[in-house]
């Protein structure tokens, strides 16, 4: 009679687990909420890159007319200078309203700033298309009245900058950083604000802005005048536009002085 032959289970075979397959599932998460994270965090870097070096911007700058001395016996300073237009709008997004307007002077030669609002309503662009600075921002955009700014303050304009608040305050404080701790560390500066600048030169403009302490400034009000047209007859009319006394405000700037 054949014997029957006992089964033994062997001991090196790895035997089902539910508490493996609950690890499995655990790794398995981990690794793609790790992925995840990494994705995110690629993608909110290149949306925060984005908003620097704004190529409408850029364009913008770049399409300016040159610095001229009003008549009537003014000089351009001496000193050199870095301006900065500064739009605080509704919103980054296409259509938002302006809401502020102001020029920083930034004279690198003394070390001092000046600051100046630019009223609303004040006449920007050509004598063709007459409109206010309000007005063709939400027609057309920031970038459309950087140079109509530019001609109607008879001011040369170094840098943009377009925010949801007034931020000069954040960007001094990101003087001493370096650009990768930048987009690291200023997130919320970055994520409400577009600008022409890259960010060397956001860094560089925030440390003159620390520098000589443009962040507390106040500011003054730039001049405004009626416009005014004259006819072949010689005669004065006005138009019922506001426009911005140059040569006031470049004073008040301290781009331009008396004449000796």
């Amino acid at each position: 009679m054949a014997r029957r032959r006992e089964r033994f289970e062997r001991s090196d075979v790895p035997r089902p687990s539910a508490l493996r397959s609950a690890v499995g599932a655990v790794v398995c998460v981990v690794v793609l909420a790790g992925a995840a994270a990494i994705g995110y965090l690629a993608w909110t870097r290149a949306t925060l890159e984005s908003h620097l070096e704004d190529s409408f911007l850029v364009d913008a700058v770049a399409d300016q007319g040159s610095f001229v001395v009003p008549d009537g016996g003014y000089a351009a300073s001496a000193d050199e200078h870095e301006c900065v237009l500064l739009l605080t709008a509704s919103s980054l997004d296409e259509g938002a309203s302006l809401e502020s307007a102001q020029i920083l002077a930034i004279n690198t030669t003394q070390g001092t700033a000046s600051l100046a609002n630019v009223p609303l309503d004040a006449r920007v662009g050509s004598s063709e298309t007459p409109t206010t600075l309000s007005e063709l921002f939400s027609a057309e955009g920031a970038a459309a009245v950087v140079e109509p700014v530019a001609s109607a303050a008879n001011v040369s304009l170094s840098h943009v900058i377009v925010a949801t608040d007034n931020v000069l305050s954040e960007v001094a404080a990101a003087a001493g950083t370096s650009a990768d701790e930048l987009l690291r560390s200023a997130a919320g500066l970055l994520s409400a604000m577009r600008t022409d600048c890259n960010a060397e030169d956001l860094l560089a403009l925030a440390e003159k802005i620390a520098s000589v302490g443009a962040a507390g400034l106040s500011a003054t009000d730039a001049p405004l005048v009626p416009e005014t047209t004259t006819d072949d007859e010689g005669n004065v009319t006005e138009t019922g536009y506001q426009v911005i006394d140059r040569a006031q405000l470049g004073l008040a700037l301290g781009l331009l002085a008396p004449a000796a």
